[in-house]
């Protein structure tokens, strides 16, 4: 009972503080003392673009953009910090592009999802949309009620429909996604 509350407490602590990777964990067994490290899950991601640093680091697993980008060493002057959702959780194995202010994306950028390939709007999971740029999970939640209220999506151009995407907005999405 005493080892399980420790556990709580130190899990705790370390999720409070965010910085560390690792929580030691102290136990006793009425004489003998044992020290035992438990290793934070983590993931790999690719930072790319208008970062200081550009390179490959391991987070912990609930990890935001945002905590890459800081892994990186933070934006560069003239990088368009709007380029990417700064608060989307990542996962394992992406590629994460910074993009220049002014620089329009590419269908290959990391923007149009992990794999490298177009969106398609009628298939996309929430968490696909959100990693298209100028996507957080409110406007990628509006996409599937829409998706779901009108039967799918017929045209690209029926994303305009969508409350919150204007024409500029549309054309940054239009390249990256599919019906």
């Amino acid at each position: 009972m005493l080892l399980g509350l420790s556990i709580v407490v130190v899990v705790l602590l370390n999720s409070l503080s965010g910085k560390t990777n690792r929580t030691s964990l102290v136990t006793s067994s009425h004489s003998a003392q044992t020290t035992q490290t438990v290793q934070a899950p983590s993931f790999f991601v690719h930072v790319v673009g208008q970062v200081k640093s550009p390179g490959v680091y391991s987070l912990t697993v609930g990890a935001r953009l945002f905590d890459a980008i800081a892994a990186a060493g933070g934006f560069l002057i003239g990088a368009d910090q709007s380029s990417v959702n700064l608060a989307r959780q990542l996962s394992d194995g992406e590629q994460i592009s910074v993009l220049k202010i002014g620089e329009i994306p590419s269908p290959d950028d990391s923007h149009s999802g992990a794999s490298g390939s177009v969106i398609s709007l009628n298939r996309a999971t929430e968490a696909e949309l959100e990693s298209l740029p100028g996507v957080g999970p409110a406007l990628a939640g509006r996409i599937i009620d829409w998706r779901l209220a009108n039967g799918g999506f017929k045209k690209k151009e029926d994303l305009l429909n969508v409350g919150g995407i204007g024409s500029k907005l549309f054309a940054g999405l239009s390249k990256l996604v599919s019906i």
